[in-house]
């Protein structure tokens, strides 16, 4: 699985954010341990955090990343 994947089943990137060819590369050469604490994050805070944070097509807000 890919980073791009990972952090997409994650729910940090959503499905409906169409990201450059060059940005999904950006993102798939971070390390695992990079991911990895974005998904932290994200657990740690929960789901009920980013819904009361970030609107549907809000990218430049944590919880929902757009590189």
């Amino acid at each position: 699985m890919t980073n791009f994947e990972r952090l997409q089943s994650a729910g940090l990137i959503e499905v409906h954010h169409s990201l450059t060819a060059e940005e999904i590369t950006s993102i798939n050469q971070l390390s695992a341990t990079e991911v990895d604490a974005l998904i932290s994050v994200r657990t740690k805070l929960g789901d009920d955090f980013f819904k009361r944070k970030v609107k549907v097509g809000d990218s430049h807000r944590m919880g929902t990343m757009a590189i």
